[in-house]
């Protein structure tokens, strides 16, 4: 069931506010930008709207005064966001307003929502004048954020090489990390993904898939503990037998993906899930060994 938003102010109906958004740069229609967009890049868009008549009407404020169009760009992987605002203007009878909005490509990774707001003096009805007007007041949103997708989902395991400093990370090579309510049912790519750190000197082998085979041990094993760990997390609500019918059922879950991982180390799915809990550290360590962490050197000689 839908829930509608109560504001203590008068605010426009929908129609009342149109907004186009468009990519400046990368040049390509936004459902493109996957194929065209690399990381490192920045991206340019550009937002216009425009205000129709009963936009006055319908919140009370008089035309021309302080309303504003603020544009948001948020990459929750990056931990970042984005904003910028402008004024309307009339012109050719019509109160427009256009901005530009960058977002910084050094840090951006898997997708950005963009939004748009419509800012103002909020008029609440009070008969009190020190109350009747609610300054800065988020007038009009829209429906939905439009998501900007930066990489394919289809592509081997969900990896984004972004900068850890600017985004407030720890300083280290590379960081496996899950979204915060995934559960068992989840797709592989919207659930965890595999950051790479681009401070770091080793993130070009990472990604050029030149790093020592050890090194590519040693972050399986974390992806391994990382993706037990969180499943471990459900094992008392949802049952092991229960968490085996999801991965048998859909391939591309979180629940098929630690099967997998399991069934590589040897164990079922209920062990492996109660080593993550109970014994992290067994578990990493049988993860290095079915990895053959130290191993393949020895073999090529």
């Amino acid at each position: 069931m839908a829930v509608l938003e109560s504001r203590p102010y008068r605010t426009p109906s929908p129609r009342a506010v149109s907004v186009a958004m468009e990519l400046t740069s990368p040049a390509v229609e936004m459902e493109r930008i996957r194929d065209a967009w690399e990381p490192g890049q920045d991206l340019t868009l550009r937002y216009q709207a425009t205000l129709s008549e009963e936009f006055w009407a319908q919140t009370g404020i008089e035309p021309g005064e302080d309303v504003r169009l603020v544009a948001i760009a948020t990459c929750h992987p990056a931990r970042m966001s984005w904003r910028s605002s402008h004024g309307f203007d009339l012109a050719d009878g019509e109160w427009r307003s256009e901005l530009e909005l960058e977002v910084d490509g050094a840090v951006a990774a898997v997708e950005v929502l963009l939004d748009a707001w419509i800012v103002g003096p909020g008029r609440t009805g009070n008969v009190d004048p020190a109350r009747a007007v609610h300054a800065g007041a988020k007038l009009w949103q829209m429906g939905s954020p439009t998501k900007l997708k930066l990489e394919d989902d289809q592509l081997s395991f969900p990896t984004s090489a972004i900068s850890f400093e600017r985004t407030d990370r720890r300083d280290v090579p590379w960081s496996v990390e899950l979204a915060a309510d995934a559960d068992p049912s989840w797709s592989i790519s919207a659930g965890v993904r595999l950051y790479v750190n681009t401070d770091s000197h080793l993130t070009a082998q990472i990604v050029e898939g030149t790093a020592d085979d050890d090194l590519f041990a040693l972050i399986e094993a974390d992806i391994h503990l990382a993706v037990l760990h969180r499943l471990a997390r459900w094992k008392d609500s949802i049952s092991p037998a229960e968490m085996q019918r999801t991965a048998d059922s859909d391939h591309v879950s979180l629940a098929a993906l630690g099967a997998s991982f399991a069934g590589s180390l040897g164990l079922q799915l209920n062990e492996a899930l109660r080593l993550a809990d109970d014994e992290p550290l067994e578990l990493i360590a049988r993860s290095r060994e079915a990895l053959r962490f130290g191993k393949k050197k020895e073999e090529a000689r």
